[in-house]
């Protein structure tokens, strides 16, 4: 039996994510991602054995796209250490291009963690090396001297990817923008005074 394409897995998982983004993850359905994705349910199964299995795959292209166009590719710039924070900052919640579609990620993360143990550990695993990251760019900064000294890593970095993990949430539950705009304006500022 010939494998179907790649490109047929790409529209699944694309699909899939628009669609648990937007309804959620037991809202979605396999029949609205087959109907959306123009697949046939034996395509998915091919790539996929079940619902859970193409949200893990959902969870991990989200996660490549942000670390690879949104908030997390500007940790790995040669930018000042705090200027990496804020440009991060700025683009979370960001939109990124899974495959041939712009997605909007905001809050997926919040939302499929809270529905599955599963997710919920995956992204438990994401955020701490993500911590981990935040943590190593301010020791660097420290060390080099472009971050006062005295600022402790650990707390400035579990501070920053706590704010940005409530801050998705909440935006999340009421929706309005002033609440993360106020906690970008926020969180900058604190960041820039820790500016050597």
């Amino acid at each position: 039996m010939p494998r179907p394409r790649s490109d047929a897995r790409i529209r699944l998982v694309q699909t899939a994510l628009r669609l648990f983004a937007s309804r959620g993850y037991y809202n979605t359905s396999i029949d609205d991602v087959l109907a959306e994705s123009g697949c046939t349910r034996g395509i998915l199964y091919y790539y996929f054995s079940s619902k859970e299995e193409l949200g893990y795959a959902a969870i991990d292209e989200w996660l490549k796209a942000v670390v690879e166009q949104g908030a997390g590719s500007h940790l790995s710039t040669n930018e000042h250490p705090i200027d990496r924070l804020i440009s991060a900052l700025y683009d979370l919640p960001s939109v990124v291009k899974v495959g041939t579609e712009d997605v909007v990620t905001s809050g997926i993360a919040a939302r499929m963690g809270a529905v599955h143990e599963g997710f919920r550990q995956r992204m438990e695993r994401v955020t701490e090396a993500l911590t981990e990251q935040v943590e190593e760019i301010v020791r660097a900064g420290v060390t080099d001297g472009q971050i006062r000294h005295g600022v402790d890593p650990d707390q400035v970095a579990h501070m920053f990817v706590t704010m940005g993990m409530g801050i998705q949430y909440t935006s999340q539950l009421m929706r309005r923008e002033a609440i993360w705009e106020d906690a970008q304006r926020w969180l900058k500022e604190y960041l820039n005074s820790l500016r050597k």
